[in-house]
């Protein structure tokens, strides 16, 4: 099997359950493709979990490798956020049961999207709508954190009728510590000014799967490449950067030692991280 998980089931589960850390400190987990669940003062928040099969037209798996758990299983989840509505970033199969496994936990999408879920089965006290550039602030108690939606460019800038981005990254400000969520995109200026103005970033999870005629030719749309990607965790100031999107779906792989290298060559000095799937990273 290429792709294994270092932690799955209870025993990832259990992991996520207990760990509990001081303010100035966050823990990530890596659930695969673009999947990362973050924990920070009690606080559980999700960023594109896809925890269900992905199927090709015969019925076959498009997974390289098995879900860790049932979206079922995850009890205890504050906040789901999606970065767009694509089946690997945005699905029903995984929202709707999260959903009804934790009630209280709110859905953050992009606003064009909020009305698909709530065709798909959602409630909609359930569903917040993100607009770029306008600040969600997450709450369990007399805790807080601010998430602050980010224009994506999957290819292009893409509105809807009303000018909402159908494409958003996040940036999760924890007080000082700020994780940038990168959802799909390539690299632009705009990109770079408007998360440079969050300040620099302790940790940023960014696509590195590229694009390519081949791959356009069976409708995949493209990220920026590992050279892109590592070029723009330079320009973001990235305390730490976790390359992503490089495993998940067949077809769609890349290698992320090429971002590795990049970064070595280009950038020397600047830290960065591999995830394996299920594996805890502690950021400060």
């Amino acid at each position: 099997m290429r792709y294994m998980w270092n932690k799955k089931g209870d025993r990832l589960l259990g992991e996520i359950l207990k760990t509990d850390l001081p303010e100035s400190m966050a823990a990530l987990w890596y659930v695969g493709q673009m999947g990362i669940v973050v924990k920070w003062n009690g606080l559980t928040i999700c960023f594109d979990p896809v925890l269900n099969d992905l199927y090709h037209p015969d019925k076959t798996s498009r997974r390289n490798y098995e879900i860790p758990f049932l979206p079922e299983e995850f009890r205890g989840v504050d906040y789901t956020v999606c970065s767009h509505n694509h089946r690997d970033h945005m699905n029903e199969e995984t929202l709707i049961p999260l959903w009804k496994a934790n009630p209280a936990m709110k859905v953050v999408v992009p606003e064009p999207e909020r009305e698909s879920l709530i065709l798909a089965g959602m409630g909609e006290d359930a569903l917040i709508g993100a607009k770029a550039g306008e600040t969600i602030i997450l709450k369990k108690g007399d805790r807080e954190c601010r998430l602050c939606p980010v224009a994506a460019a999957h290819e292009e800038y893409v509105t809807d009728e009303y000018g909402n981005q159908k494409y958003l990254g996040y940036v999760l400000k924890c007080r000082d510590l700020h994780i940038y969520h990168a959802g799909d995109t390539m690299v632009t200026q705009k990109l770079i000014e408007d998360v440079c103005a969050h300040g620099p970033m302790a940790v940023a999870c960014i696509p590195v799967n590229g694009v390519d005629f081949e791959r356009h030719s069976r409708g995949i749309i493209g990220n920026m490449d590992c050279r892109d990607g590592a070029y723009f965790a330079s320009r973001i100031h990235a305390d730490m950067t976790l390359p992503m999107h490089t495993d998940m779906v067949m077809g769609n792989e890349e290698n992320p030692l090429m971002f590795a290298q990049y970064m070595r060559e280009m950038y020397p000095g600047r830290k960065y991280h591999i995830m394996q799937l299920g594996e805890r990273l502690i950021c400060m």
